[in-house]
């Protein structure tokens, strides 16, 4: 017997066990432009009140109704490599910020930076948005956050850019800074769990197809990958997003995997991607049925939920898979924009709570 009127999180947790919910649950990641258009708040604001934060945050999973929550906290300046440990960032006009110059530029400065005894500045903010968000609604919803991985540690002290070239012109020099971002992710990691976060996300925000091949990920980013997994315990913090690049030395297994990646954020939403997807899974989380950002924007609420419909015709009723319906980032760019999206939440909501399983 399925049990009725199940917490998003034990629907969530149902769907990640393989076992029947009582209905699809639903998730987010990404929303923090969302919030700050739908709420009427500013980025600053939503940077560096993390009361505020943080109570918008619960209002907006309450009032959506989501049953889990990926990326509690989400904007890149508050994952742990901020301006507290000497990056530059650039806030360009009403727009979240971006990081526009790291601190690793000679073999010397690798020595300079220094581990935080503590957390403070805008990781700090984040910590404590998600520690408030997990202690007013985490027995019923099942939140996540993002700690930050090595790579992605050194996309930020070293600079994107500069990480991709350096592993392929300067690989010495690579694997000379990877070490300290290492201990830098393991700091972010920890602080993440201390919050009461169960299972954050070890999370590689550098680490896609179109950026990383496979055979470079497994050889050069697994190994660090691995080793802060291992420091707290796969159990805790699985390599989830390893899951995108295939097996080592699998050629068909790399091909076959982006279909993963391409489910699991969207941008490609059809049957035949999740055909090829269902093969693969995320360590810690369960298969995803996405609606990408671009397309719950683009697409009118007829489309996507007539997506929704053939998908899970195809993986419920064809191969008894109960996926996690999952709105990978939910922005906009003006209220007008943020109201239009967020009736499109709704209906997706209601398509979830009368669809039979």
């Amino acid at each position: 017997m399925v049990p009725r009127n199940l917490s998003g999180r034990d629907r969530y947790l149902r769907t990640l066990n393989g076992e029947k919910p009582d209905k699809l649950p639903l998730s987010v990641i990404n929303f923090n432009t969302f919030v700050c258009q739908y709420y009427g708040i500013t980025v600053e604001q939503y940077l560096q009140e993390p009361e505020l934060t943080a109570a918008l945050t619960v209002r907006f999973i309450q009032e959506f109704r989501f049953d889990a929550c990926i990326g509690t906290g989400c904007g890149y300046i508050l994952y742990g490599c901020g301006p507290e440990l000497g990056t530059r960032w650039q806030f360009v006009g009403e727009n979240f910020p971006g990081c526009v110059e790291g601190v690793i530029k000679t073999r010397e400065d690798i020595q300079q930076i220094e581990v935080p005894g503590e957390p403070r500045g805008y990781f700090k903010t984040y910590l404590q948005i998600i520690k408030a968000v997990n202690e007013e609604i985490g027995r019923e919803v099942k939140l996540q956050a993002s700690a930050l991985g090595p790579f992605s540690v050194a996309g930020f002290l070293r600079g994107i850019q500069e990480t991709l070239l350096d592993t392929v012109t300067d690989l010495e020099f690579y694997e000379a800074y990877m070490p300290k971002c290492v201990a830098v992710s393991k700091f972010i990691c920890q602080n993440v769990f201390e919050t009461g976060l169960e299972t954050p996300v070890l999370n590689e925000v550098f680490v896609t197809p179109e950026m990383v091949g496979p055979d470079f990920y497994h050889r050069h980013i697994a190994p660090y990958d691995e080793e802060v997994s291992r420091y707290f315990g796969p159990e805790r913090l699985p390599n989830s997003f390893s899951a995108f690049m295939g097996k080592p030395d699998d050629p068909t297994s790399q091909r076959e995997a982006r279909y993963l990646y391409l489910t699991f954020f969207g941008g490609a939403e059809s049957v035949e991607v999740l055909e090829k997807a269902l093969g693969y899974r995320l360590a810690g989380l369960p298969f995803f049925l996405t609606v990408s950002g671009k397309n719950l924007i683009g697409w009118s609420t007829d489309e996507i939920l007539s997506f929704l419909a053939e998908g899970l015709e195809y993986v419920v009723k064809s191969q008894g898979v109960y996926p996690c319906i999952s709105l990978a980032s939910v922005q906009a760019d003006s209220r007008e924009n943020a109201l239009e999206v967020a009736e499109k939440v709704r209906a997706v909501r209601e398509f979830l709570d009368t669809y039979k399983l």
